[in-house]
């Protein structure tokens, strides 16, 4: 083997560390002074932005590698566990932008992959929702309803539908999903072991029953982390029952019940009614005793342990007519209905319910009330995006539901269908009584949801197939 010596300069100085220790020198200068201005996020930005740069030039020759980058972050993203600033205009903008980059010059490379080629029940529902949701959002600004966050949200979908389409298209074996979901799980895992560190926020609940906690980054409400524990402990769950080798079963497991233990402390009852759909479906599917048995393991783990056991019996026994959170849920409810029937073909834009409903008269001073949605997944779609809007969401949620459960009888593939068809349960049922799309982690777990179903469709069946580049097509 010819080894190549590197060349320094006579006093022993490689060139090319000199340009890196000269850039993060800039680098440093530049958070020094975003700090003595204030700016703290532009400072986190100016120090992380040279390694954030390098890492995806080392994955960009890879679709596959990006999709794990970006997997294994997701549920931090959604649990409000990154810096915002990163998330909004780093974390999913530059990974949908380099995979666009990738899939446009893909014919550079001689090695690339053959195309694929979605079905039109596959890819259409994708296309037209991030159509409408443009349209929405003109039709609002028009009618005087702009404001910046009606942009951001927009621009938001609009690269949810494209993460969905290459979660649809970039895996290439079996192989490569159950890699993405492995590191979804495993993050989650994380994230549930950081909950019980969470302090409550300053503010404590919030006027419609709201549970915000302090992280590193900002507050975050208790309902959003469970909207992220919640489908992934089903897919876990899932992919545990429909396992083959004993250590992944085992692995798996301990992700469930850890999983499902920090979903008590969140005290989100969306999370345990999604959680729970998820079991109940998984259950039926299966016809497994060990589910059962493994329910009565974790109800005496519930019941063993007096904090998880007051937290679980003080909010089941509070959902009365009279808790504060459902009686807030019902105004918004009924607010987002007659918003909704007003501007039932456009809407009124994406996530822009929760400005609109206060020129409407909604009881609220503007700066608490625009932090509400509709806290409906299908309200808030119906009243942000009209009847067609909500049509297409329906259509996306239920054939990915159904595109998974025909997957979950196959013998190469039954684990995979079984998880998502789970994890898709558990979110839509999670959205009876929240709508976190405004979180872009959560919004994006949706498009791995759906963008993966569609995937297993098209590599059901098909053992995994040894490669060493992929690509985007």
């Amino acid at each position: 083997m010819t080894e190549h010596p590197v060349r320094v300069h006579p006093g022993g100085w490689n060139r090319g560390l000199a340009w890196f220790v000269g850039l993060e020198l800039l680098c440093v200068a530049g958070s020094f002074v975003m700090l003595r201005m204030g700016q703290t996020r532009m400072a986190t930005a100016c120090l992380l932005g040279p390694f954030q740069l390098l890492m995806w030039s080392m994955l960009l020759s890879s679709g596959q590698a990006l999709l794990a980058a970006f997997t294994v972050l997701l549920p931090l993203a959604g649990a409000g566990l990154l810096p915002y600033t990163y998330e909004r205009f780093v974390f999913m903008p530059g990974t949908v932008m380099l995979l666009c980059l990738s899939a446009l010059t893909s014919y550079l490379f001689a090695a690339r992959p053959d195309r694929v080629r979605l079905r039109a029940s596959e890819w259409f529902p994708l296309l037209a929702i991030g159509i409408w949701t443009i349209a929405s959002g003109l039709n609002a600004t028009t009618h005087g309803w702009g404001c910046p966050f009606l942009l951001l949200m927009t621009l938001v979908a609009i690269q949810v539908m494209l993460l969905a389409y290459f979660f649809a298209t970039v895996p290439r074996s079996l192989t490569d999903m159950r890699t993405l979901l492995y590191a979804v799980v495993a993050t989650a895992v994380l994230v549930a072991f950081c909950v019980p560190f969470l302090q409550a926020s300053s503010g404590g609940f919030g006027a419609l029953g709201g549970k915000m906690v302090d992280t590193p980054f900002g507050t975050v409400n208790l309902n959003t982390i469970g909207y992220v524990l919640g489908p992934i402990s089903a897919v876990a769950l899932g992919m545990a029952v429909g396992a083959r080798r004993r250590r992944t079963r085992l692995l798996l497991w301990s992700a469930v019940f850890v999983c499902a233990l920090v979903l008590v402390l969140t005290k989100s009852r969306g999370a345990w009614l999604g959680f729970a759909a998820a079991f109940i479906y998984i259950t039926a599917r299966k016809r497994s005793l060990a589910l059962l048995v493994s329910a009565a393991a974790f109800c005496l783990a519930i019941l063993l342990s007096d904090v998880l056991r007051a937290l679980f019996v003080s909010r089941a026994a509070a959902t009365t007519a009279y808790d504060p959170s459902l009686l807030g849920r019902f105004v918004l409810w009924s607010y987002a209905w007659h918003i909704g029937k007003a501007n039932w073909l456009l809407g009124v834009g994406m996530e822009n319910f929760r400005y609109v409903k206060q020129l409407l008269g909604f009881p609220m001073p503007l700066k608490v009330g625009l932090d509400f949605n509709a806290h409906n997944i299908y309200l808030e779609t119906f009243v942000d995006l009209g009847v067609v809007g909500l049509a297409l969401f329906l259509w996306m949620l239920v054939s990915s539901f159904i595109r998974s459960l025909r997957a979950a009888g196959t013998a190469d593939a039954g684990d995979l269908g079984l998880g998502l068809s789970a994890g898709i349960a558990a979110y839509a049922a999670h959205g009876l009584f929240d709508c976190v799309l405004f979180q872009p982690g959560v919004f994006a777990l949706l498009a791995l949801l759906v963008g993966l179903s569609a995937s297993l469709r098209r590599l059901a069946g098909v053992s995994p197939v040894p490669h060493q580049v992929l690509r985007v097509s």
